[in-house]
């Protein structure tokens, strides 16, 4: 039977989702992270999938969102999604710790995973954090510096001004830009799904970075896959794809 716990780990809200028969047992682990304005429930069919499979999945929800949306604007989310990106990063280590405090986890086999804006933070976590054995980034941007730029210009072209020095602000994504350092991936098996028709993370960003693993002789345990009629929206097809690849990497 597969198990749907609510649970706060520190300050964050969580879905815990595992098979009952291996309720104690440390567990291969996935950190699923779901995209902008959006929550962590609406994620639940990725977990239950991996959770079929032997894994452990925690949804965690990001700030700003579902339980820890406090009534902010979609100007004031959109004007720190960056910050919400961010943290999501420095919150990793957090959930990490207290479930392996509590016997749960298999440090060695740890990933992450995500779409659109969970599939950025995925990105960006891979770039700080060695001790991630997989990712799987479905629709995002490895490209923090041009993608943040591109969005806050769209932002100010409403008319909305921003409460901070918007370039210094991007400056201080450098450590988290896995574009900029492509070799911290370090050969880790990484899936890049993306729809060609994309209206929101546009393709070129998964294009690139795929391009780039090419250049470095970094792509052989790189899959990448491209929808072609797809926009913003998972296709089943990258779902499953999606579960497959972290059933056989994880």
């Amino acid at each position: 039977m597969i198990e749907v716990e609510h649970k706060w780990i520190k300050e964050i809200p969580v879905l815990h989702v595992y098979d009952a028969t291996h309720a104690t047992e440390k567990l291969p682990t996935v950190f699923f992270y779901h995209g902008f304005q959006s929550q962590k429930e609406l994620y639940l069919p990725y977990a239950y999938l991996l959770a079929q499979r032997g894994m452990r999945v925690i949804l965690p929800d990001a700030g700003m969102h579902g339980e820890r949306y406090a009534d902010e604007s979609e100007t004031e989310q959109a004007i720190y999604f960056w910050d919400t990106v961010r943290e999501n990063i420095d919150e990793l280590p957090i959930l990490r710790d207290a479930l392996d405090a509590e016997g749960l986890i298999d440090t060695s086999r740890l990933a992450v995973g995500g779409f659109s804006m969970g599939a950025i933070t995925s990105y960006g976590m891979l770039a700080q954090y060695d001790w991630l054995k997989v990712g799987v980034c479905l629709a995002g941007s490895s490209y923090y510096g041009h993608f943040a730029k591109t969005l806050a210009e769209g932002v100010m072209k409403q008319g909305v001004e921003f409460p901070f020095d918007v370039d210094a602000r991007i400056r201080e994504l450098a450590p988290y830009d896995l574009s900029a350092a492509p070799t911290k991936l370090k050969n880790r098996p990484l899936m890049i799904w993306h729809g060609k028709a994309d209206d929101v993370v546009p393709f070129k960003y998964s294009e690139k970075l795929y391009e780039v693993l090419v250049e470095e002789d970094m792509s052989d345990n790189v899959a990448f896959m491209v929808d072609e009629k797809a926009k913003h929206k998972i296709s089943i097809e990258g779902m499953l794809a999606g579960v497959g690849f972290l059933e056989e990497k994880l």
